[in-house]
C-alpha cells in the first residue's frame, strides 16, 4: 500500500503486510492483519512518520535523486526475506532508489515510544548507508545535509 505524495517530496513509503502460508488458522491471520494495521498507523496514522517525511523536498539536495522509497516489510516469510535487497539499485530514469526495512515480530513487543525510536534509527541508518550509492553513481545529492535535516525533522516524531 503506497500513499500518493506530492511530486516535490523526496520520501515515500510502502508497507507490505505479513506473509502467511495458505493453511494458517484464522487466529493467526487476524493477528497478522492486526500487526500490519498497527504498523501502518506508525507510517500513515494521525501522527505518522509520513507527516514528518513529506516536509523534506528533493530540490534542497540536488537534482539527481528525486525519490527515496522506504519499503517496510512487516513479518516477511522466508522466501520474501531472501529476495529483499537492503538498498536497491539507483533508477536513473525515475531518479529514485528503494530502501528496504524489515519489521520483525519483536518490534510489536516494545512500547509505543520504543517503536518510534526503532523506526527513526532504522530510517536514519539506512539513509546514511546511501552515501556509497551516491558516490558510486556520482549523484549531485547532498546526502550529509539530507541526513541532518532528516534527523531534525524526525526528532519531533519521537
Amino acid at each position: 500500500m503506497m500513499r500518493q505524495q506530492t511530486d516535490t517530496n523526496i520520501f515515500a513509503c510502502f508497507v507490505s503486510y505479513p506473509s502467511l502460508v495458505a493453511d494458517v488458522s484464522e487466529q493467526i491471520k487476524d493477528e497478522a492483519i492486526k500487526k500490519g494495521d498497527m504498523f501502518r498507523s506508525y507510517i500513515w496514522g494521525e501522527a505518522g512518520l509520513d507527516r514528518y517525511l513529506k516536509n523534506i523536498q528533493y530540490s534542497d539536495y540536488g537534482q539527481d535523486l528525486k525519490r527515496i522509497l522506504f519499503q517496510f516489510y512487516v513479518l516477511p516469510c522466508d522466501y520474501e526475506r531472501v529476495h529483499i535487497r537492503d538498498i536497491e539499485n539507483y533508477r536513473k530514469r525515475e531518479k529514485a532508489i528503494g530502501i528496504s526495512i524489515i519489521i520483525e515480530s519483536d518490534f510489536f513487543q516494545y512500547s509505543d515510544a520504543q517503536r518510534k525510536c526503532i523506526l527513526v534509527s532504522s530510517i536514519i541508518s539506512k539513509i546514511e548507508g546511501l552515501k556509497d550509492v551516491i558516490e558510486k553513481n556520482r549523484l549531485d545529492t547532498n546526502i550529509e545535509q539530507l541526513v541532518l535535516d532528516l534527523k531534525q525533522e524526525l526528532s519531533s516524531y519521537v
